[in-house]
């Protein structure tokens, strides 16, 4: 799925997105519905969302918060812990770290999902 493709399917589930007022984190709440195209061929039996789609989020987070669009510039470090099925929903805090953006995605429950460090460069 092309990247402009997946970011639209992104955006469209979003529940919430807050910005801090110093604009050196985020958050975001995002529903994968069932007909949310990232599970396309993403294991048939049962669906999970992909851990690209966690790094995709983080990077319009972080664009959000910056004001501007940009694009992943390297992913520093990444960790995914729980798989994320159809129907379930995902948290995710995003906060400046110097040069570096560090992610942490969890379920309502509190859950990590994933953990994200990694950098930015203008679109």
């Amino acid at each position: 799925m092309p990247d402009s493709l997946l970011r639209d399917a992104l955006r469209q589930r979003l529940h919430a997105i807050a910005i801090a007022d110093d604009r050196r984190s985020g958050r975001l709440t995002i529903t994968f519905d069932r007909a949310f195209p990232g599970f396309d061929g993403h294991f048939a039996e049962q669906s999970i969302v992909p851990g690209l789609c966690f790094v995709q989020l983080a990077v319009i987070l972080a664009g959000e918060i910056r004001g501007q669009p940009v694009r992943l510039a390297e992913i520093v470090r990444l960790k995914s812990l729980k798989p994320i099925l159809p129907e379930e929903s995902v948290n995710l805090a995003l906060t400046a770290r110097n040069d570096r953006w560090q992610a942490l995605a969890t379920t309502p429950a509190g859950e990590t999902v994933c953990q994200l460090l990694f950098t930015v460069k203008d679109a």
